[in-house]
């Protein structure tokens, strides 16, 4: 071999290797780009609609149940590139900004919020259920718990989940009780708070700030500038109708009307699904008022999705429910509803149906 092969040899071993890696550099860079590199955006799109009738337990209740009553939820992702572009082509998909779903909260904060939602519209459930049924009760306070501090306005130690006990050594279990102490003392006063935090009782420092306790509210008031969150055991004076929700990993508030409408046929006899799928979605008061919700673009779809032969909608809600069932192909009916009897009604015109429906679990 001449001295020109032999360098031409070489040009063939390192080029190929130096051409190998600039190959390899390229894919994790896009691997990197597509996968891993950060985005400001969440993606929306359709969730489950899940029976309710496996998160609920009614002591003595009469669980006689041929059909479902289903809760919607929405599917909440975090968005790398290659999630957007594949979403770019699904229009069940919707864009969102990640800071306008956190508000400045930590994303703690937010699954704190979630939390206590979802616990707030178990517990209004059980009110609007028990009212209903006519069934006697007790409310009893729990526990006041930290769900986050109001960004850029809040000036004190509190962290997400923290129980308060007690604040300048007067004890504390509702947010009405805290107003009435904060309510002796100035703006800009440091006041003493003991707290349980994980499982440990401590003293803690907060500061009295003057703030709108929400963007549109025209006067200020005074206080920790702390979102709170009670937690309240709904007791019938009856031990059958005792009501016990299993743990799952959906939040937020918007269950409401559906787990009362699971709760009434629990607690009351006979099968109020009428053999039906029966899906939907809104916040419930324990007065029976149903509230509007968001994301009920994606829920509709879910619930079509499971073979729910009904959806009820919030009246606030329903022209943005109708809008996207009219994109679908679907025979779902969707009813609105203003108060729980209004669901109540919707479900009685039904036809009854003999068969056991195929109820997604």
């Amino acid at each position: 071999m001449n001295e020109n092969d032999e360098q031409f040899t070489k040009q063939q071993r390192y080029g190929g290797w130096y051409f190998s890696w600039r190959w390899l550099i390229a894919i994790v860079a896009l691997v990197y780009f597509l996968v891993y590199m950060p985005t400001p955006y969440v993606i929306y799109t359709p969730g489950s609609a899940e029976s309710i009738k496996p998160l609920v337990e009614v002591k003595g209740g009469d669980d006689t149940e041929q059909g479902a009553f289903m809760l919607t939820t929405v599917r909440r992702t975090y968005a790398n590139m290659g999630l957007i572009v594949w979403h770019s082509f699904n229009s069940d998909a919707q864009f969102g900004k990640k800071q306008d779903a956190l508000q400045g909260r930590s994303e703690a904060e937010y699954e704190t919020e979630l939390v206590f939602s979802m616990s707030g519209s178990q517990s209004n459930a059980i009110l609007a259920a028990y009212n209903a049924a006519n069934v006697p009760y007790d409310k009893v306070n729990t526990g006041l718990y930290v769900i986050y501090n109001l960004p850029n306005v809040s000036s004190n130690e509190f962290k997400t989940q923290d129980r308060l006990l007690s604040i300048e050594g007067q004890k504390v279990n509702t947010v009405k009780e805290v107003k009435a102490i904060i309510a002796k003392y100035k703006e800009g006063q440091t006041l003493t708070v003991q707290i349980e935090r994980e499982g440990k009782k401590q003293d803690v420092k907060a500061k009295l700030v003057r703030y709108k306790p929400y963007k549109q509210a025209e006067n200020t008031v005074v206080g920790f500038g702390t979102t709170f969150g009670e937690k309240v055991d709904i007791v019938p004076r009856n031990p059958k109708d005792k009501i016990t929700f299993h743990e799952s990993d959906i939040g937020g508030p918007s269950a409401g009307l559906m787990f009362t409408l699971e709760l009434i046929n629990r607690l009351t006899p006979g099968d109020l699904s009428r053999g039906h799928l029966i899906a939907g979605t809104g916040e419930i008061t324990p007065e029976g008022k149903v509230g509007m919700i968001g994301g009920v673009q994606h829920k509709v779809v879910a619930a079509h999705q499971e073979g729910a032969s009904l959806f009820l909608v919030p009246e606030g809600n329903y022209d943005e429910a109708k809008a996207k069932v009219n994109t679908m192909d679907t025979k779902m009916q969707l009813v609105s509803v203003r108060t729980l009897q209004d669901a109540l009604t919707a479900i009685e015109q039904l036809e009854v149906k003999a068969a056991k429906a195929d109820i997604p679990k």
